[in-house]
Parts: structure tokens; sequence; C-alpha cells
């Protein structure tokens, strides 16, 4: 029977092959019959000749014409906009991947508490991709009132399934009694290093788990998708990217649950038609492993550094702020902040240069993880005291987030040559609360981009998916607008971006962020055909049109992206899928 069924989804697949077939690439290629923007500054050209992938020249449509042989392909933009390829320099695939096929429990999606329990609860009736439930987008910051969920109620809605709840920002969770046990937690587990298992009055564990360390030691005791299936995730997560406008990712560390994460993400990023290309960073106690897949660059990949978290998320307290949070109700009775609560640090400064400098004498860029000023200014006493004792002109640090990052700390990473990576879609999903949060004055430098573009420092955008959805252009409209997603004053109006600057953020300097500008970034000469194909050039559009700007294609290294929701690869992919589950 199960022969009979991998039989005839074989056949039906062979039937859609002429359909469902990839385009493939062109030896000569001319684009032209729009804006081509280079990114080079803000020089826009007729045309652009691409040979084997490679940028050979751009110019006036004759002049372009006049270099191309007989059978170069031409590419009508139709009246759209070419910019060289987006880069996302900040993104979790693995995650991003898994927690798509999750219970989506966000504030986007659901109007009320009420509304996310009813959801639970028609989960756990539901078989899933393995015997635990899985819900993401847990987020009191986004919708209010949204109380914890406790044990006793986790318990009622599955009370033999594990289930855990992931926050948005993925640095708190919840879990019932079954996942507890099933993690072999009880009142006497120890709490893990930079993580913790709350506790009530009488020791006993809640469920809740406050940050990575403490959310993974209980992911781990969960049973994994078989690889077929994983594989399958990813391959539509990586096509998600493509869809959405990006040539090149920056995968911050392969935050996820599989066997190999690092086999399984290089095995898809590795492939000759990968859909993005991918720059790695991994968690310090991966490397070696990394270096054993990753250390060959290659055209779709390349390993660039490790990955460390600083500190934690703000809208849980996790961020290590100079000052203390605001005392509010939000802080106050969501939250559960003590007064004068400031956050905690990750490391001691002893440990962070000890980390920063093994790096650093090892040749790999660390990209730090750092959301308040405590963690900022840890962080660049570590990058300072690493380039002191190990000088390398070469080697540029990165610090990423960075919500509360203060002028004086901005001008010390642009001196010491530290890129800086702005997660500025806080500023859209919880421009709101962010008073209630860390209070007008904090909220008005909040994400302060506009300053940092100022200091000549490297800047960049990002989305830090799965924390956000994939959408290039909102990330674009929300630096150059400011406006929180739920109305509102602008969070500090004087930190906008212009549509160039935010432009540059996710092409060239992103490019120069993940050490890859002599070749993506800009459309110039000698460098990769990497392209994003928009309907309308952004630069003549308001921030509201913008995020509604339409994505018409990618091009990698000259090779036409199949964005298309169903292909011949899709097909085959699936079929391996059900194969395994058929066979195991």
């Amino acid at each position: 029977m199960k022969r009979l069924i991998a039989t005839a989804l074989a056949l039906l697949l062979l039937s859609w092959g002429v359909s469902l077939r990839a385009p493939t690439a062109s030896q000569h290629q001319i684009f032209h019959g729009g804006t081509i923007r280079t990114m080079a500054g803000d020089q826009t050209v007729e045309a652009v000749y691409v040979r084997d992938g490679v940028i050979i020249a751009t110019g006036s449509k004759a002049e372009i014409e006049a270099l191309a042989p007989w059978n170069t392909k031409r590419v009508n933009l139709l009246g759209g906009t070419l910019v060289p390829g987006l880069i996302e320099p900040h993104t979790h695939p693995l995650a991003s991947a898994q927690l798509g096929a999750a219970v989506d429990v966000s504030g986007v999606s659901h109007a009320s508490r009420e509304e996310i329990i009813e959801t639970l609860r028609r989960a756990a009736s539901q078989r899933g991709l393995t015997p635990w439930i899985i819900a993401f987008g847990w987020d009191p910051a986004m919708l209010d009132p949204l109380p914890p969920p406790g044990l006793a109620e986790l318990d009622a809605i599955a009370p033999e399934r594990p289930m855990i709840i992931l926050t948005q920002m993925m640095h708190e969770a919840f879990a019932n009694s079954a996942a507890l046990a099933a993690a072999g937690l009880g009142s006497t587990s120890p709490d893990p290093e930079n993580g913790q298992f709350e506790r009530d009055a009488d020791g006993n564990l809640t469920g809740r788990l406050i940050e990575i360390s403490a959310i993974g030691q209980v992911m781990a005791a969960m049973p994994q998708a078989g690889d077929a299936a994983l594989n399958l995730l990813l391959n539509l997560q990586y096509d998600a990217y493509a869809r959405a406008g990006y040539t090149t990712i920056g995968a911050a560390s392969l935050v996820g649950n599989a066997r190999d994460p690092l086999a399984l993400v290089h095995g898809v990023a590795s492939q000759p038609r990968a859909p993005v290309n991918t720059v790695l960073y991994t968690a310090p106690a991966r490397r070696d492993h990394a270096l054993e897949l990753w250390a060959g660059q290659d055209a779709n990949t390349s390993l660039a550094g490790v990955k460390i978290w600083m500190d934690g998320s703000p809208f849980i307290g996790g961020a290590a702020l100079a000052e203390p949070y605001q005392r509010s109700h939000f802080t106050q009775d969501v939250l559960s902040l003590a007064p004068d609560w400031r956050g905690t640090l990750n490391y001691s400064q002893d440990a962070a240069n000890a980390l920063v400098l093994e790096a650093q004498r090892g040749g790999y860029q660390i990209a730090i993880h750092a959301q308040g000023e405590a963690a900022i200014e840890m962080a660049l006493n570590a990058i300072e005291a690493a380039q002191t004792a190990a000088p390398d002109p070469m080697l540029h640090h990165r610090l990423e987030h960075l919500a509360l990052i203060t002028p004086a700390q901005i001008e010390r990473a642009a001196r010491l040559g530290v890129s800086l990576g702005f997660f500025v879609d806080h500023v859209w999903f919880y421009g709101h609360i962010l008073p209630d949060l860390v209070g007008p004055d904090r909220t008005a430098r909040y994400m302060p981009v506009g300053d940092a573009f100022a200091s000549g420092a490297v800047i960049t955008l990002h989305g830090d998916h799965p924390a956000t959805p994939i959408d290039p252009m909102r990330t674009l409209a929300t630096a150059i607008e400011r406006q929180p997603r739920q109305g509102g004053e602008l969070i500090g109006p004087d930190q906008r971006l212009n549509t160039q600057q935010a432009l540059e953020a996710m092409t060239i300097n992103a490019a120069r962020q993940l050490e890859l500008e002599a070749e993506i970034g800009t459309i110039e000469p000698g460098k990769r055909a990497d392209f994003t194909w928009l309907a309308r050039d952004p630069l003549s559009l308001d921030a509201g049109d913008l995020r509604q700007l339409e994505v018409r294609g990618t091009w990698v290294a000259g090779r036409p992206v199949d964005t298309r929701m169903i292909t011949l690869r899709h097909a085959g992919l699936v079929l391996r899928a059900i194969w395994s589950s058929l066979t195991t």
C-alpha cells in the first residue's frame, strides 16, 4: 500500500514536470526597461550587462547593447526598479522554518487571550508533526491584557501531551507539566547557565522558562521531526526569503531543534540552485563542527564567525539597562519586574573578554546580541581589549539589535570599526508599549539609527526572524517613518532615515557587515549579479506605499530564482517527506 501511494504521487509529479520546472540562467543577459539603482551612491543607469553570473558593465542602453553578443537574453524590467539583491544580515532560518509549522498564537492573528486559549485547545485535540504541541507568538507587549498562562491552565488544556508556548522574541516560554517531566525537570533541578526555571514561593516549578538556555533544555527533550520533513520546511523557508526579495542572509546562530542543525542547514544552503546565499555565525560551542562543513567558502555558503548573547529581550525585562525599567502597569503587573530592575548580563566582563579575544585570535568575526546600555558597554569593552591584545585591522566585529545604544557608545563603535545592526521593527510592533517599558526619555532615543548613520559607522537593518514576520519593505518603511503599528506618536522622529539610507542599510552596508563588499551590495562591474526586482522605485514612494511595494523577482549570480509557491523541486521534497513518514 505504501509503495502504491508513493508510485501514484510520483506519476502525478511527472505529469506536472514541464510546467513546474525551474527557469534556467542565460550566459549573457541585459537588464533594461526600468530604473536601475546601483547603490554606488545615488547613481542610476539604463542597463546592465551580465555574463556568467558576473556584472560586466553598466551604462546607457546603447553602450550596453554594443557589448552584448547575438545570443544575449534581454530582461525587460517593465518600468520597475532593479536594486542590488537585498541582504538580511541577522535571521534564524532553522527556527523560522520550524516555528512556521508551529501553532500561531500571535497578537497579529488574535484579538484576545480567549482566542489564543481556544487556538491552543484546538491544537491539543489535533495531531502535529511531533507528539508535542509547540505554539509560537505569545506576546503581552503586543496584546494587552495577556496574563501569562499558569501551569494548571496548561495542564488542563493538554493533560498528557507535552506543550510549550514560545513568546514572540523567543527569550521566554511556558511549559506544561508533561513537557517539564519529559525534560527531566523538577523542583531540585538547577538553573542552566544564563537562564532560569521560574519557581513559586514553595520552590516548585511554575512552567515559565526564562532565556534561551532554559528553553533549549526543555526543547531538547522534544522528539525531532524526521530529516526529510525538516529538509522540506527549511527549503520552504529559503524560498520565503527569496520571495520577499532577499538574495543573501546572515544566519545569526542556528536556533532550532534538529539532529544536526549545522549539517541540515548546510545541505539546503549549499544546493547548486539555492534561493539565497547564506553567511553563518555559529554558537561558540559549535564552532569546530561548523568548520568541518562551512569553512570552505563557495558562492552559496560561508562561515563568518560566532554569535553570543550579552543580554536578553527588553520585552521580558532581559535587556541589561544602565537605569531601571520604568515602573508601570506593564512592568509591574504583566512582566512582574522587581523595583529598580535593570536586567542582567549573561557574562562577567572577564568572560566576555575571553570569548571575544578567542574569536579575534582565530580571525573570526563575532556578532554580539546587546540590547541595553550595560550590555553594549560590556561588548565594546571586550572588543577594544581584543583589538589591543591581538590587533587585526581587517577584522570588524558587529553589535546586534541595540535598543538603547547611547551617542557615546555609537561614537566608540565607529572608532573601533564595529558595525551596528538595528532591529528597528521594535518601533513598528512595540512602539506603543515603549513608554511603559523604558519611560518617555529613553523611548525618544530608542533604536537611534539616525545618530548611528551620522557617526560614519556601518549601519544595517534586520528583522531577526522569526521574532518578526519576513518583510523587508516593512523594515525599510519603519526606519523611514518610525510610526508604531498601533498608531500614536512617532518614536524618535529625529532618528528617521531617508529612503536612500535605508536601502544602503540593506544592500551595500549589509554586504560590508558580512565582509562581502567585494562581491555583492552594489550593481558594479566585477560583482556578482545578485539583483532584486521591485515593481516601483522605492525612492519615489512614501512610507505607506513602500510597505505595499511588490517584489517581482530575484536573481542570484545571474540565475533567476524560482519564487513560485509550487515547483517541481517542492513536489520532490514533499514526496520524499511523505515516503519517509510512510517507511518509518
